[in-house]
């Protein structure tokens, strides 16, 4: 398993989220991720919900979106570090769209060179997040 006990916990959190969020019990519910290389951080937490959701909810996630944040267990996407460093990966990725957690000054995003191609959507919620994702509202499964 790629996935360092900090990412481990993270991956928790968000299997704990999503399955109740969308109306799930989360003992029920089993991932598997396939990760190339060791993880460590929680930084990822917010996308693996969101991916849980959408898996359980049969939403597609846009093709052309990466993103970044922790998920908490109050549905909050919260704050992550180095987001630059994960905004050039995106544009390496060739994504252009970008979700990032609102509690963060994003003010240094004005980028200069090609990472402008990248739009930025800021968010404070899995619901959000979900939506900006998937382009559709996060509920209850089978409603």
């Amino acid at each position: 398993m790629n996935l360092m006990p900090v990412s481990a916990e993270s991956l928790r959190t968000a299997v704990a989220v999503a399955a109740r969020a969308v109306g799930y019990d989360s003992r029920y519910v089993t991932v598997r991720l396939l990760i190339p290389v060791k993880m460590d951080g929680p930084s990822a937490g917010g996308i693996m919900a969101v991916g849980i959701a959408a898996a359980l909810l049969g939403d597609p996630i846009r093709q052309d979106i990466c993103m970044s944040g922790t998920i908490e267990p109050t549905l909050e996407i919260k704050p992550v570090g180095r987001l630059v460093d994960k905004m050039n990966a995106c544009r390496d990725l060739k994504k252009t769209t970008m979700i990032v957690p609102d509690g963060l000054d994003n003010s240094h995003l004005s980028f200069t060179g090609s990472e402008k191609a990248i739009h930025v959507i800021e968010v404070h919620t899995l619901a959000e997040a979900y939506s900006a994702a998937t382009g559709q509202v996060l509920r209850q499964a089978g409603h």
